[in-house]
């Protein structure tokens, strides 16, 4: 999934009020916490997940900004399970659906974002992109967290 992030940041956030930047490595949706706390001059709490948004592309390389997993987990009280695993890298995604009420883990989908932005075209078992699916669903195990428990913060009174 692909959500345009625009904003012009506060003089606070370094760089001035006519900054620009624009960067093309994949980032989170968990990483704009982190970049508010860094904005606001507050340490990322250990329990957060995600870290600052790199500020170009050339700091999105250094700190490693390749890949985005994203988690999709959906149990509802009818009993329906679905659960999906998700890497955007190379321009390219990838989502498997793990198995649930409704998949058997053999499902999923696989798109070229240059060539499909739209997601249109599921190449998902198209024979020429096995390698590559495979590649990416390795990377996905290698490189996806788990969840955190909840924080359940208790009320000061």
């Amino acid at each position: 999934m692909r959500i345009p992030l625009i904003w012009r940041p506060a003089p606070s956030a370094g760089g001035g009020t006519d900054a620009t930047a624009r960067v093309s490595k994949p980032v989170g949706m968990l990483d704009l916490a982190p970049t508010f706390c860094t904005i606001a001059g507050v340490q990322p709490p250990k329990w957060m997940e995600g870290r600052p948004l790199p500020l170009d592309d050339a700091d999105a390389a250094a700190r490693g900004f390749e890949r985005v997993t994203t988690e999709w987990d959906s149990r509802q009280p009818d009993g329906t399970e679905i659960h999906l695993r998700t890497i955007m890298r190379d321009n390219f995604v990838c989502t498997t659906y793990q198995p649930g009420s409704v998949h058997d883990g053999t499902e999923g989908e696989l798109y070229d974002l240059v060539l499909d932005p739209l997601q249109q075209v599921n190449l998902w078992d198209d024979p020429e992109r096995r390698a590559l699916r495979d590649e990416l669903l390795i990377d996905l195990a290698a490189n996806f967290v788990e969840p955190r428990e909840f924080r359940h913060a208790e009320a000061p009174v």
